[in-house]
């Protein structure tokens, strides 16, 4: 179905799957996923057709408030992560991949490696019997199980089901020109707008998830951007007016941001939660950038989706249950403003 997203050099490859291009050999043969493994001049997925997670949620929780509203997914996810952020939520499904991996020369014994086997046709079948509208590549980085995501998508195209892919963002152009025939609509993590905090703190860097977002949206794509902002690392005056000026101006007004409190977790259990008023200066910041939809996440707060034009309001959400206004389906019913999104 797919190429294979790495290079082959004489006693090396290039796994090319996201931007850390790692270059995997006998000496070095664990990716910084740890999921990808080389052998014998060939790059291993050790997640293979395994899952560690699956659900069915409302489309709101992956989150996407501008697309097909009150719509369940299928959601699911592996171990393993090409980020290695101190904050993780999901730690549990990202961490289970470095245990004791290194120590392991045994490659038999590496692969698979965690989760229970599953068949894309069963899942498709559920979906189907169950009038789920889409599947969600969620809980970990679906980037780094990109074959057997790719499998499960084709399936959910030929059956008229939307395909979401809820990502940190750092796939590379090659794992993009892929996605973008599968992949209907994208939530990208925006963690900060400092290199050095995504050096630091995920291991990362910050442009190519900036160009992966302007890729989504040149292509026609449906994005949706989510920051966790935390006290005192991102969420500066400065830093929050950068990032909400960066999606105004090179992504458009119309982009989605979803602006969520961060929760002590994982290596930042000492650090303090995020007051509400911390969010309601981002909510501020990005009205003044000009961006018309911003969405509070971990807090109880109202998430209305308002006509920016006229102030209706069109969509009511309390937690997950959404209302949609009589009328709506991608047009104030009130002033005809066209509001962004897929509704249907």
């Amino acid at each position: 179905m797919i190429a294979k997203m790495w290079v082959k050099a004489e006693t090396q490859a290039v796994c090319q799957l996201c931007s850390h291009f790692c270059h995997l050999s006998t000496e070095n043969p664990m990716g910084k996923c740890h999921v990808r493994y080389f052998k014998d001049g060939e790059i291993y997925s050790l997640v293979d057709t395994h899952l560690a997670a699956v659900n069915i949620d409302p489309i709101e929780k992956k989150t996407f408030y501008h697309f097909k509203p009150r719509a369940k997914a299928l959601s699911f996810g592996t171990v393993g992560c090409n980020f290695s952020c101190a904050w993780c939520q999901n730690h549990s499904l990202v961490t289970a991949a470095h245990a004791d991996r290194l120590l392991v020369s045994d490659f038999e014994k590496l692969k698979p490696l965690f989760g229970h086997v599953y068949n894309p046709e069963e899942l498709i079948q559920v979906a189907c019997q169950k009038n789920i509208e889409a599947l969600a590549y969620t809980y970990n980085e679906p980037t780094v199980f990109l074959e057997q995501g790719l499998r499960l998508a084709e399936l959910a195209l030929q059956h008229g089901k939307a395909n979401l892919f809820v990502s940190n963002g750092y796939f590379s152009k090659q794992t993009f020109s892929v996605l973008k025939d599968y992949i209907h609509a994208f939530n990208i993590d925006i963690k900060a707008f400092s290199g050095k905090t995504y050096s630091e703190y995920c291991k990362a860097t910050l442009r190519p998830v900036l160009d992966s977002c302007v890729r989504v949206k040149e292509a026609g794509l449906h994005l949706e951007v989510t920051t966790l902002i935390i006290p005192d690392l991102n969420d500066s005056t400065e830093e929050l007016t950068q990032l909400a000026n960066f999606i105004a101006e090179k992504l458009g007004k119309e982009t989605v941001w979803h602006i969520s409190a961060f929760h002590p977790d994982y290596e930042m259990r000492n650090k303090r939660a995020t007051p509400l008023e911390t969010l309601e200066k981002a909510f501020a910041i990005g009205k003044e950038a000009g961006l018309d939809y911003i969405y509070y996440g971990n807090v109880g707060k109202e998430n209305d989706t308002i006509c920016p034009h006229c102030q209706t309001v069109l969509i009511k959400r309390n937690g997950y249950l959404v209302d949609v206004l009589d009328g709506f389906s991608g047009k104030c019913p009130h002033c005809d403003y066209e509001i962004k999104g897929i509704w249907k």
